[in-house]
């Protein structure tokens, strides 16, 4: 057995004669904080002391009084007294008779506020909090807990099985390989990177958990990419994009590599710094670019942030979605191509928004197009291949209005990309007109209007030409809306985090149960013995861990260890029956009364501790 812990108990006040006083001048240590040379040097000169006794004992008697003579001895020992400085010491308590240990209550008052100070921000000098020891369940908070009565259980207590599916999709995404069946020999480092992956049909097929489930049966359509060995419609060359892992973050990038690129200077690789200083949410961020010949050929490579399970626009409403299930009925029915005009209001203010930043620092996207626009969640959109022209089109001194002609072409490109969208047609933009009277059937005269006045900016002589300030002006209402929406979304993922917060409670309860089971100190220990209480423990975790089959197999099935270990937890009046080893005898015990052992056993061993 250890010995108990050490504890402060209260303050024993000892009077002393007066000590002498400090001098002005004295170190800077010595000002800082409640020390032992602060309180000597207190006008009332009585000395204050913390004395540590065991958790359990008595309050100390107070110490007599000292004599004359011992005085000049105890002021020379309290001159050499190290300064003491508090370092979040726990308040003393005073003591109690052990109490039985509460899991759903914790040791000592809880108080959140006490770690942080007067502005918010942590508090430095507090002790490093350590892992829960208890559960700290609580309802929903009560404007993200308005389901229907059939989903507020599940919806409740766990995450939402959508974004659960979901962000395990992203993940697998994340860990997808190279297929080694392909014909495509990529290369086993490219600069930094290495274990490149496809991500679009071309010479090599990419890996099924690359691709959103939703478009896997559909066919190569990568005109607009480039991705299957015919010219880009965007860019003029053949385009490839690969998933790679950098060697020096450990993180995923997305590689663009266009094949068989003649830069027209060698200072055309330095325009992508500028873009590097480009950070917005509505922008899939370059990080740099280098030339190789790893190919066979002298490529061109951009690296940017990767997105995954990402589909473009093109992608989303451009083309014919496979037969998607009912969520009523489960038949297959045709997916509806029809936009909502409140995601095309979205659409046009995150990229218009991100257009006032990349305006504002000198630049020009000149890539909107629907293969270029990413959708990354629902109604969640980001622009990729920026810098790609800013390079190939390199300029040592550009035009004095080449900027200005670029950034007008941005806006038409947006109300081009908006038109195309709406119509479920990439060819909508070609012939404006038409798609125009489509769209003004179909949506409302503000979004018309909107759509026509930005194809109308590259024209002379407008009178209300739009700028990407301007367009913000325009879109303020719908901007407000879009940022409702993303308030809102906020709350439900801060809900499922919060739901998140106790997934940590089984462990808990795994390790109590092995920190309580096969101890040596229980070894002759009547409890532990097969007429004990705690003999309960062992037949249960040999039930829960160490199941075997008819024919003697170990069975490993994880949902039979959840299902008990929660059952457990909840502490049901459910009974079970417990078998030993050599099945010569059984108990029949309820879980309440398998874990009220547990916690017997735990208490009693932090007792020991």
């Amino acid at each position: 057995m250890s010995a108990p812990e050490a504890r402060p108990s209260a303050a024993v006040p000892i009077t002393a004669p007066d000590a002498p006083a400090h001098k002005e001048g004295a170190g800077k240590e010595t000002q800082k904080g409640t020390s032992l040379s602060n309180v000597l040097s207190s006008t009332n000169a009585k000395l204050a002391t913390i004395s540590f006794q065991p958790r359990n004992a008595a309050p100390p008697a107070p110490a007599p009084a000292p004599s004359a003579d011992s005085a000049p001895a105890m002021r020379a020992k309290l001159a050499e007294a190290p300064v003491f400085v508090p370092r979040g010491t726990p308040t003393p308590r005073a003591a109690s008779p052990a109490k039985a240990y509460d899991e759903y209550v914790p040791p000592a008052a809880f108080e959140p506020a006490a770690a942080f100070d007067a502005h918010g921000l942590e508090r430095k000098d507090d002790a490093v909090r350590q892992p829960l020891n208890y559960h700290l369940y609580a309802p929903p908070f009560p404007h993200v807990s308005n389901f229907h009565p059939s989903h507020l259980a599940a919806m409740t207590f766990f995450m939402n099985p959508a974004m659960h599916e979901t962000l395990q999709r992203k993940q697998e995404a994340l860990y997808a390989t190279h297929p080694a069946s392909t014909s495509e020999a990529l290369p086993e480092a490219l600069h930094v990177y290495h274990h490149l992956v496809p991500l679009e049909s071309g010479a090599s097929t990419p890996p099924a958990s690359l691709t959103d489930p939703r478009f896997q049966s559909i066919g190569p359509q990568h005109a607009l990419t480039g991705a299957a060995g015919d010219p880009s419609c965007v860019y003029g060359y053949r385009t490839y994009m690969y998933k790679a892992t950098c060697v020096l973050d450990g993180k995923c990038y997305a590689l663009r590599r266009i094949e068989n690129v003649r830069l027209p200077q060698e200072a055309a690789i330095t325009a992508v710094e500028r873009w590097r200083k480009i950070r917005h949410p509505s922008i899939v961020a370059v990080r740099e670019a280098f030339t190789t010949r790893a190919f066979g050929d002298a490529s061109l490579v951009f690296v940017y942030d990767y997105h995954p399970l990402a589909t473009t626009l093109y992608t989303e409403h451009m083309t014919v979605k496979p037969l998607q299930p009912d969520w009523r009925t489960g038949r297959l029915r045709p997916a509806s191509m029809h936009v909502p005009e409140r995601t095309l209001w979205s659409y046009a203010s995150q990229l218009a928004s991100l257009l006032a930043v990349i305006h504002a620092a000198g630049l020009a996207a000149r890539c909107i197009e629907p293969s270029k626009v990413l959708c990354t969640s629902q109604r969640r959109v980001r622009l990729a291949g920026c810098a790609v022209f800013d390079v190939l089109l390199y300029q040592a001194q550009p035009p004095a209005d080449a900027l200005l002609q670029h950034q007008r072409e941005d806006l038409v490109a947006l109300g081009r990309l908006l038109l195309c969208t709406a119509c479920n047609n990439v060819a909508a933009g070609q012939t404006p007109d038409a798609s125009l009277e489509a769209l003004r059937k179909s949506y409302s005269a503000e979004l018309h209007d909107l759509v026509a006045r930005l194809l109308r900016t590259h024209e002379p002589d407008v009178p209300d030409r739009l700028t990407a300030d301007t367009l913000l002006v325009a879109l303020a209402p719908h901007l407000a809306d879009a940022l409702g929406a993303a308030l809102n979304h906020t709350d439900l993922q801060e809900a499922a985090l919060l739901r998140e917060l106790e997934n940590g409670r089984l462990v808990r309860l795994l390790c109590k149960l092995n920190l309580v089971h096969d101890r040596p100190e229980y070894e002759g220990s009547t409890q532990w013995a097969e007429s004990g209480d705690r003999y309960v423990i062992k037949l249960f975790r040999d039930m829960v861990f160490h199941p075997v089959d008819e024919h003697g197999r170990p069975v490993l099935d994880l949902s039979h260890i959840l299902v008990h270990l929660n059952k457990l937890d909840a502490g049901t009046d459910e009974r079970i029956m417990l078998t030993s080893r050599d099945e010569l005898s059984c108990l029949v015990v309820s879980y309440a009364e398998v874990k009220k052992y547990i916690e017997d056993a735990y208490t009693e061993l932090t007792h020991h501790s």
